[in-house]
């Protein structure tokens, strides 16, 4: 389990909400943390580069940050 707050609350591609319970798909930059073991890896990140609605999401990030 990954917990990612978003300070944008709108999906990056279609603009509307994201709501409580929604599925969504977020692209992360970070590092691979923690001990070596098997199955669980520890993410440390805190830049969200793109949030979207799985419903929304056809396979294309496009940053807007450039």
């Amino acid at each position: 389990m990954m917990e990612a707050q978003l300070g944008v609350l709108t999906c990056d591609k279609c603009g509307r909400p994201m709501k409580r319970d929604e599925e969504v798909i977020v692209i992360a930059d970070g590092y691979i943390r923690g001990p070596k073991c098997k199955g669980l890896i520890t993410f440390w990140g805190n830049n969200v580069r793109y949030a979207s609605h799985l419903d929304c999401w056809d396979g294309i990030a496009e940053d807007t940050d450039c």
